[in-house]
């Protein structure tokens, strides 16, 4: 909810908004375009180039808005047409704002190129053929595609690697130079710096504080709002280096685990995975997954959980095969490896309140009663800093860093042997992020749970794992402790995208 928030985007300019999960962003994104999800009930003034758009029935809103005004929302799959090409959905975008087929082809392009697209790589492709990072990226060429004055980009960075970020940071500050209006709502202070004007902290619904970027983000500069404090203080403590505790002694981690035998995933409908990628998982151990969007990461971890049976390759469970596809392993086989998905939003069902949701699985997977799976649930929501209205409410009024973290609790209460966890870091703000990443092994010990994070979150890596895998073009290029395979990362991340 928002209560009295006021701001102005001015052509040339980003406006960035922080703050907290919950704190109210996306439904501040989703407010300047004149629109809200239920049960948010718009009041005030929306102004778009003069238009008050609150003063128009929603019907003619859309096409005040078209050509005008774009956006890029947190979850980028749910602007995606699944049973069409890229090329075409584009071309049809840009005709929005562009007129006559040469221009918006020439739209079309350019909006790929400025999202870091290989227009040759994805133009034929449908979204589900792309990684999560590609998705990412797609979504924002739609945004763009239109040539809109005003673009109201939601978490634009989340499932990027390092590089695309960055890359990222330099289009969002050149279309503001080149006379557009950006309104950037994102946890990711390190692009706030690099693209942001102005700042302005949300929390609860409220601005608490506002102005020009470096004051607000300034590590030395005058006292600030409490909630500020906190997120910069997270992030200078994430930028730390920090040895993970041993996750159990070296006796209890020889036997048992998951593990794979020279899979290779060679499909249209999935990244490829040129493999063969052989790699052990043992009871507590912590590993991480790294790589440029589109190396085949997510692919990987959707073949440990079932969901993309390998063209070649075996995943087992205790030494035993466990069956390629999810359907046909049973009950106990199924509640072994626990996959979080990038994607959180699409993971539940829309109507039914997110706490029934949560306790389905210790109740399904484990024969656990209603009563004791709801409070297991709340237990481990506790530990991630959900509230109980939270999680009472159905999934589309939460925020993006609260449905991924009712994610991670669900996949919890299921105790597997493997937790596969695919950027559930990323619509968090750092304070959040910190409390996670500190609950994650507390939560993971009583099981024996191994933990396979999948992260460009590079300080999240070093903060959690004690081994790091890295995955290039569909390949395993190194594996190790995690500081030895970090220490040449981001250099094998900037060789792979100068190579694509």
């Amino acid at each position: 909810m928002l209560d009295q928030v006021g701001l102005t985007v001015e052509p040339g300019t980003v406006v960035a908004v922080i703050g907290p999960s919950g704190s109210g962003k996306t439904t501040l994104g989703l407010a300047a375009l004149g629109a809200s999800r239920e049960p948010v009930r718009l009041s005030g003034r929306v102004l778009l180039e003069g238009s008050d758009l609150l003063a128009l029935a929603p019907a003619a809103r859309r096409p005040v808005r078209a050509g005008r005004a774009a956006h890029l929302p947190q979850h980028p799959e749910s602007v995606l047409d699944p049973v069409r090409r890229v090329k075409g959905v584009l071309k049809e975008v840009a005709a929005l704002g562009h007129e006559g087929r040469a221009a918006r082809r020439a739209a079309a392009s350019q909006a790929l190129a400025a999202a870091g697209l290989d227009r040759s790589l994805v133009r034929r492709r449908f979204p589900h053929q792309l990684s999560g990072g590609q998705q990412q990226r797609l979504a924002l060429a739609s945004a763009l595609a239109t040539g809109a004055g005003l673009l109201v980009l939601d978490e634009p960075t989340s499932g990027l690697d390092p590089v695309l970020a960055r890359a990222l940071a330099r289009t969002v500050r050149s279309l503001a130079d080149d006379g557009a209006g950006v309104l950037l709502l994102s946890h990711d202070l390190p692009t706030v710096r690099r693209t942001a004007d102005r700042v302005v902290v949300l929390q609860h619904g409220r601005v608490v504080e506002s102005g020009p970027a470096g004051e607000i983000l300034a590590p030395d500069g005058p006292e600030r709002h409490r909630a500020t404090r906190s997120l910069l203080a997270a992030e200078h403590r994430a930028r730390s280096s920090r040895v993970p505790a041993a996750a159990n002694t070296p006796d209890s981690r020889q036997s048992g685990g998951v593990e794979t035998r020279d899979i290779a995933v060679r499909r249209r409908s999935a990244a490829p995975l040129a493999g063969p990628v052989s790699l052990r998982f043992p009871a507590g151990s912590r590993t991480a997954l790294l790589g440029p969007s589109g190396s085949g990461k997510t692919t990987f971890a959707r073949v440990l959980a079932g969901l993309t049976p390998p063209t070649s390759g075996q995943v087992r469970l205790d030494g035993k095969p466990l069956p390629a596809r999810i359907d046909r392993r049973g009950t106990a086989q199924r509640r072994a490896v626990q996959y979080v998905h990038q994607s959180s939003a699409d993971s539940f069902e829309r109507h039914r309140p997110v706490l029934r949701q949560l306790a389905d699985t210790a109740r399904l997977l484990r024969g656990v009663d209603g009563e004791e799976a709801t409070e297991e649930a709340r237990n481990f929501a506790a530990s991630l800093g959900l509230e109980s209205d939270d999680l009472s409410r159905t999934p589309e009024r939460l925020s993006g860093g609260q449905l991924q973290r009712c994610a991670l609790v669900r996949a919890l209460t299921a105790r597997p042997a493997l937790l596969v966890c695919d950027e559930v870091t990323s619509a968090l703000d750092t304070a959040t992020r910190e409390l996670v990443l500190d609950a994650l092994p507390r939560l993971l010990a009583p099981a024996g749970t191994a933990l396979l994070l999948i992260s460009h979150d590079v300080p999240a890596v070093r903060w959690v794992a004690e081994e790091a895998v890295e995955f290039r073009a569909g390949r395993c290029v190194r594996h190790g402790p995690t500081e030895e395979v970090l220490g040449s990362y981001g250099e094998g991340v900037a060789t792979a995208r100068t190579m694509r």
